[in-house]
């Protein structure tokens, strides 16, 4: 149930310690503090970049902003060796949700991996799975504070762990978006409508939150606390917002970004917001995000979700096209009242709610 950054290794990877371990070691697991922040990233980077090509060191800057800085919390489970080397991690990043008008937590499970040297051999379960149960059963419960949900985009063999050993489930298939930056730049916005391009978040975001998630079961809280650490303060993000206004009203807004996802070179949508019904201002967000990839050289504009998606049907009539992607929607519901199935029709996933870009 891990996003790009988690690891469970084959069993012949290399090395990563300066000898390969010949005696179970005395192994201590326990809750992350901020200050192991140096001890993580040195695993993390150093693990990371034997399996992982092209990979690039997380700075620590980074990591703080992930785990410390996360307005909804940083949680992590650590596995430690007689000197303090993290040996494995399992970890996930808080989000705040309004489920049926409250406000609760769930959480994205990211950045969990296990040292080659040390995967097999230890216990009757691997190190992965002793990490992650103490972790499930400190956060995961149906009660204030506590995690309802934890989520995230499975790698074939954390899916297989996850599915024998912590009781995770398949939620949904998670789509691409995709179409012609020419198209979407073609677009003609109504006249009273006039958007606008940014760095950061613009102002009336909270109401139009409010607005937009009036009468949904389950929405991601995307207020201006949320979007600014999101956002605005990522140490190696590089985001673009578009606002639109109607008679000085903000109306909707968008995020975008650059890069390559699963090969694809595109200009992402990371997440959006109209008002119920507001096909003027979608319109008009989407053509001003085709005049942006088209300004970047970008021939593609794209997104990834899940369809439970509000305007799913919206972006494929202004012509984005839905394509499979390699990834999947899997998680663990710790409400007996909502099993996976209810999440999985209820609970929509947008590129900005996992940590791919």
């Amino acid at each position: 149930m891990h996003s790009r950054h988690t690891l469970h290794p084959p069993p012949h990877s290399p090395t990563s310690l300066s000898h390969r371990l010949t005696r179970t070691p005395e192994i201590t697991l326990r809750e992350y503090q901020p200050a192991d922040g140096e001890a993580i990233l040195a695993a993390f980077n150093r693990i990371f970049a034997e399996v992982q090509e092209g990979f690039s060191p997380r700075s620590l800057a980074e990591w703080r902003w992930r785990f410390v800085d996360n307005p909804a919390g940083g949680r992590a489970s650590l596995a430690l060796d007689e000197q303090g080397r993290v040996l494995a991690q399992y970890a996930g990043l808080g989000v705040r949700l309004l489920l049926e008008g409250e406000e609760v937590l769930i959480s994205q499970s990211v950045d969990s991996f296990c040292d080659p040297a040390v995967r097999g051999g230890l216990a009757r379960a691997g190190l992965f799975v002793q990490a992650g149960r103490p972790y499930a059963e400190r956060h995961g419960f149906d009660g204030e504070g506590e995690d309802r949900l934890m989520y995230g985009l499975p790698v074939p063999a954390a899916w297989r762990v996850g599915r024998d050993q912590l009781q995770y489930s398949m939620l949904s298939p998670l789509w691409r978006l995709e179409g012609s930056a020419v198209t979407f730049e073609g677009l003609e916005p109504e006249s009273d409508l006039c958007v606008e391009a940014g760095d950061s978040v613009p102002d009336g975001v909270d109401a139009l939150f409010d607005t937009a998630a009036a009468g949904q079961s389950a929405r991601m809280i995307k207020d201006r606390r949320h979007l600014a650490w999101r956002y605005d303060a990522r140490p190696e993000g590089n985001y673009l917002w578009l606002q639109v206004r109607r008679k000085q009203e903000l109306v909707g807004w968008m995020v975008l970004a650059p890069g390559t996802v699963e090969g694809r070179q595109a200009l992402w949508i990371m997440d959006s917001l109209v008002g119920h019904g507001d096909d003027g201002a979608r319109r008009a967000l989407m053509a001003a995000a085709g005049q942006q990839a088209r300004g970047r050289g970008l021939d593609t504009l794209a997104s990834i979700a899940t369809d439970a998606c509000r305007d799913w049907d919206a972006l494929q009539q202004l012509g984005l096209r839905v394509v499979h992607s390699g990834y999947s929607f899997a998680g663990r519901s710790y409400m007996p009242r909502r099993p996976v199935a209810w999440w999985a029709e209820h609970l929509s996933l947008a590129l900005g709610d996992t940590d791919l870009l």
